[in-house]
């Protein structure tokens, strides 16, 4: 406890004393997340203002060898933030928090990290209201620079890819406190604020912290990708029978390039939507629905669009022999209720997912060829435990590959060792077919690396651990470090 009192005057001095709490309910708060995942109290919570604080908590970190876990709003579905070692939790959300710069021309913005997607939606549509950034199936108050550098997935994905491959810049402060920029704002200039338009053509070291889970340094700002608002903003919606249809839709829809993005739903979660808290498919029913949204220049453009979806249609009805039912989904809302725009109209709260105290899945991307068997097996798996089939599907940047990512709501403190034997199922089965999961917790790191990653793979990754965090003070316990 002395020593503990003692770091704790440490950490006003650099933060405030309004900044800085060891009280138990604040700590409580920022132990666990909406998964299974162990809880685990931190020791402090500091509210971070600007990198001159980081840079200085990191310097009595290496000193006292205390854990640093970054947090902006803790609803990762992955205990990313769970401080498995204590140590001090860094809240960006509450002051460190800015949309710095917009550039108009070149389409980016710089963000600190603690920006959440509902706030930048708001600043470009009153501020730049010609450009727009992506959406994920995430509540308004989720991080936009946290769910980046995790490669989350958003609803231009099927043009665009996962996020990851829209950061142009980063800045970032690293274990020794000294602060770098990556990408083309690594220039000498410190306002030169035009100079984050690209990730190259420089030696590209943001492999160093993207996907890495906060555990090689420190993220102070972000520079992402905009892109242009179209007139047009729209939805279609497909229903489809049996998985060599729903497969072979997400395929070839994806890799036409006249859509900005295609989440597949299982019915399931459709009828989550409409109010049934426990849903069961009937066998004359659709086995899955497609949100897929559409954008275009003008009316003339939408027309062609629509068009050549109608002929791809065809073909598709032709080769796998069922029929799937395409209609617009702005109508479809009319008639069942507004409930389900909430997969539409992002960022949003999805509301079939947060109707339990406990949310988890297995997040993977998936060989796009490999659908069909992963819907199919999938769907036994949640027959077997009698858990309503919630498999959610998407088609990546033009097809080039696939989300595919079974959720399982649940009763926290209840029924957590029913929910893990159900992941670690879905897990074992999905590697199977060649997904590579995401946002990992850290039991499916410990299985990867002791099932599937090759030695040397694993062997690198702990070298370059070592390497940008020697003290290892980066949310330790991550992939099991």
């Amino acid at each position: 406890m002395e020593n503990k009192n003692s770091i704790k005057k440490k950490l006003i001095k650099i933060f405030g004393a309004d900044s800085v709490s060891d009280k138990q309910h604040d700590l409580y708060l920022h132990s666990y997340d909406a998964t299974e995942n162990e809880a685990h109290l931190p020791d402090f919570i500091c509210l971070v203002e600007n990198s001159k604080q980081l840079v200085q908590v990191i310097k009595l970190a290496n000193e006292q060898k205390i854990p640093l876990v970054p947090y902006i709003t803790g609803n990762n579905i992955g205990g990313l933030t769970i401080p498995v070692k204590g140590g001090i939790i860094l809240d960006f959300s509450k002051k460190m928090n800015k949309v710095i710069h917009v550039d108009e021309d070149q389409m980016y913005a710089i963000l600190e990290p603690g920006v959440t997607f509902g706030q930048l939606d708001a600043y470009l549509k009153k501020h730049h209201p010609n450009l727009r950034y992506c959406y994920p199936f995430a509540p308004p108050y989720s991080g936009v620079v946290g769910n980046a550098i995790l490669s989350g997935m958003n609803n231009l994905s099927a043009t665009h890819g996962s996020m990851g491959d829209w950061i142009n810049g980063l800045e970032v402060v690293l274990h020794d406190g000294s602060i770098v920029k990556i990408g083309s704002c690594f220039t000498k200039e410190e306002e030169n604020w035009d100079k984050w338009y690209s990730r190259y053509p420089m030696p590209d070291l943001m492999g160093l912290f993207v996907n890495w889970q906060g555990m090689t340094g420190l993220v102070t700002k972000c520079a992402v990708q905009l892109w242009l608002r179209k007139k047009i903003q729209t939805f279609i919606i497909a229903m489809t029978y049996g998985g060599d249809a729903t497969a072979e839709l997400i395929r070839e829809f994806g890799r036409l390039e006249l859509i900005d993005d295609l989440s597949a739903v299982s019915l399931e979660v459709a009828k989550m939507s409409l109010g049934f808290p426990t849903p069961k498919k009937f066998d004359f029913e659709p086995d899955y629905a497609i949100l897929i949204p559409i954008s275009a220049h003008s009316q003339k453009h939408f027309k062609i669009k629509m068009e050549l979806l109608n002929e791809a249609l065809k073909i598709i009805n032709n080769r796998v022999k069922r029929k799937i039912i395409l209609t617009d989904f702005n109508y479809l809302s009319a008639i069942l209720g507004e409930g389900v725009r909430c997969f539409a109209d992002l960022p949003n709260v999805v509301i079939p997912l947060v109707e339990y105290s406990g949310l988890t899945w297995i997040g993977s991307y998936a060989p796009i060829n490999k659908l069909k068997p992963l819907m199919e097996e999938g769907e036994k798996i949640f027959k077997k435990y009698q858990v309503p089939a919630f498999i959610y599907m998407k088609s990546m940047k033009g097809s080039h590959y696939a989300i595919w990512r079974p959720i399982i709501r649940f009763k926290k403190h209840a029924e957590e060792k029913k929910v893990h034997e159900i992941c670690k199922e879905l897990l074992e089965m999905g590697l199977h077919y060649g997904i590579i999961p995401y946002k990992t917790p850290i039991w499916i790191t410990e299985y990867l690396k002791e099932k599937i990653i090759d030695p040397n793979w694993v062997k690198f990754f702990t070298d370059v651990k070592k390497f940008m965090d020697p003290n290892n003070i980066f949310n330790p316990g991550r992939w099991g470090i």
